[in-house]
């Protein structure tokens, strides 16, 4: 599923080309680089967690899951989460390379 919303995106990016290319993207690309930190940042921190949580309680990592959170609406099973994560960090950087690709395009003569 994570591969098909990936191509997904970049299917819809290269339909809507000329059209991002008319448009201003200056703000987004700043926005597309901020979520891209936040969403890596959370990549390494569930990684981290991850392992840990291995280490510690062993078993299979894929059915590792995080009990140590009180909050009901996070997700438990870390592979889900680390996923997620990492699927937002890569939309983020690849749609800020489109957006930057599309600007270097119209600067150079």
């Amino acid at each position: 599923m994570t591969y098909f919303f990936f191509c997904g995106t970049i299917f819809a990016l290269e339909a809507s080309k000329d059209w991002l290319s008319r448009v201003g993207t200056r703000g987004v690309r700043a926005i597309l680089l901020t979520a891209s930190f936040a969403a890596g940042y959370e990549f390494t921190w569930n990684m981290f967690a991850w392992f840990t949580t291995w280490l510690r309680n062993g078993g299979s990592l894929d059915l590792t899951a995080n009990t140590f959170h009180s909050h009901i609406f996070l997700p438990v099973n870390f592979n889900f989460a680390t996923k997620i994560s990492f699927l937002v960090f890569a939309l983020c950087l690849y749609c800020w390379y489109f957006l930057q690709s599309l600007h270097k395009k119209d600067v150079q003569p």
